[in-house]
């Protein structure tokens, strides 16, 4: 049995070695559903970055009385943490919000006068919210317009935000629904690609498969060849790929760390490089055992 398999191995290695231009340019067509799957890999942590930072733009504000002291609004800090699905409550105090709005409009000295004029803070403390659905921010909502807090809580602006949060939200779910449509979309072509690159190479030795059955060899001797030859194809292509995304990678990070503040997508890519790169092996080797198990039985009926 050993020595069947090291003959199979080996005849595998001989038909790619035979076939020169032709398999180096089966393994770049096997490159293109790795490639596919290496960009969707890569696009996932841009696209999760994206909806992280545009989530945390829908965020309601929870404004106090001046009379409430700070104390009591870290108590409240903590009750509205404990509601499920909160994910980040923020404390404003009165000077931090004046600072934030002096720097947001620096470039306006008219309203920066308008405000020194006044000659106070005009500022109420705050929470800022952050939630992971609609309905988080409206069990908020319904929590601070209780009795309890009442006496303390100046404002809510969760109403003035609502349809702004719900878009948002939307929004989010409507590009995951997409991502995963379009991956389901390029794994069947990278199938069809691959099992049509297989079928190529196998047809090619239709008269030497049927002299090999001729002469005494089993079928799954002759599907081994050609199982060993996609692995290989699989092999390469995965390696070639893991070169290309690396390149890629490094080339756009400084583009799209300008675009996107606090998006690093070489060392997302770096952090993750082991499963990228066994993601990719598989998807090769296994695309390349599945078509060619598939193509030999449908072309050659061995």
């Amino acid at each position: 049995m050993f020595n069947s398999l090291k003959r199979i191995i080996g005849l595998g290695w001989q038909n790619l070695a035979r076939d020169g231009g032709i398999a180096v340019a089966n393994v770049f067509i096997v490159m293109i559903p790795i490639l596919l799957t290496s960009a969707l890999f890569v696009a996932k942590d841009v696209s999760d970055f994206l909806i992280d930072d545009l989530q945390a733009k829908a965020d309601i504000s929870i404004y106090f009385n001046d009379s409430v002291s700070q104390d009591d609004i870290l108590k409240v800090q903590d009750n509205v943490r404990g509601i499920p699905g909160v994910t980040g409550v923020e404390y404003v105090s009165k000077d931090e919000a004046l600072a934030a709005f002096t720097k947001r409009h620096e470039n306006e000295p008219v309203l920066l006068e308008s405000l020194q004029e006044i000659n106070e803070n005009p500022f109420l403390p705050s929470l800022n919210v952050n939630a992971e659905t609609t309905a988080q921010y409206e069990q908020v909502a319904a929590l601070l317009a209780g009795d309890d807090y009442r006496d303390m809580v100046n404002k809510v602006n969760y109403s003035e935000k609502k349809t702004v949060i719900e878009n948002i939200f939307a929004l989010t779910a409507g590009a995951q629904k997409v991502g995963l449509s379009l991956f389901i979309l390029l794994g069947l072509v990278s199938v069809m690609v691959t099992f049509n690159t297989v079928s190529m190479a196998i047809r090619g030795r239709g008269i030497e498969v049927g002299i090999q059955r001729l002469v005494g060899a089993s079928r799954w001797f002759i599907r081994g060849q050609f199982l060993v030859q996609g692995v290989i194809f699989g092999i390469l292509g995965a390696l070639f790929s893991l070169f290309v995304t690396l390149a890629v990678c490094w080339y756009l990070n400084p583009f799209l760390a300008t675009i996107l503040p606090g998006m690093d997508v070489w060392q997302n890519v770096m952090r993750n490089l082991w499963p990228l790169f066994g993601v990719q092996l598989a998807i090769g080797a296994g695309l390349g055992m599945f078509s060619s198990l598939i193509a030999i039985g449908r072309h050659l009926k061995v």
